[in-house]
């Protein structure tokens, strides 16, 4: 649990001085540099848009754009689609999380 607030924690620092030191912080961060992060920001996105298209699917069977049958069967593909994309965070967030634990442990971070 203190291993996900830390990078949560990190992971909000980043974002807050994102607008502030750009250039500085693109260039010293190996992790964010790195394909992991890359990759997971990629399926985060992916993911994040998935579950974004679940409500205009709704919106359009409520206008009477899609019939019963093409709703219920866009739900069930947007389904299984998002769950393989909920799959593929998942495990990019389980890489970039080995790879903080790595640097932690190479900065000599301790948890208490």
């Amino acid at each position: 649990m203190k291993k996900i607030i830390l990078i949560l924690s990190l992971a909000f620092i980043a974002s807050c001085n994102q607008g502030q030191n750009a250039a500085a912080d693109s260039s010293d961060d190996p992790i964010k540099n790195g394909d992991i992060y890359k990759n997971y920001v990629q399926a985060y996105n992916d993911y994040a848009y998935c579950k974004m298209e679940r409500p205009q699917i709704t919106t359009d069977f409520m206008d009477k754009k899609i019939t019963k049958e093409e709703f219920a069967a866009a739900l069930e593909r947007n389904n299984k689609t998002c769950t393989i994309k909920k799959d593929i965070f998942n495990k990019y967030y389980q890489l970039l999380e080995a790879e903080y634990d790595k640097a932690a442990v190479e900065h000599k971070i301790m948890e208490e």
